[in-house]
């Protein structure tokens, strides 16, 4: 079966690029329910990265 998710851990600069490209799109989009998944997406990214930067903080 194919999987559409991948659930590996991004590093942060990854993760960065995915923010701010779910972040344009919810300013461009119009549609209610998109932006909505969409904003939940990208809060789900932040948290990642969060988790990412005090991961790496922590390894140093």
């Amino acid at each position: 079966m194919l999987n559409l998710i991948d659930s590996t851990p991004g590093d942060p600069l990854e993760l960065a690029e995915q923010c701010l490209t779910l972040a344009t799109a919810v300013l461009k989009i119009n549609e209610a329910a998109v932006k909505e998944s969409l904003q939940f997406i990208l809060h789900e990214k932040m948290e990642a990265l969060f988790q990412a930067l005090d991961n790496a903080e922590g390894a140093v």
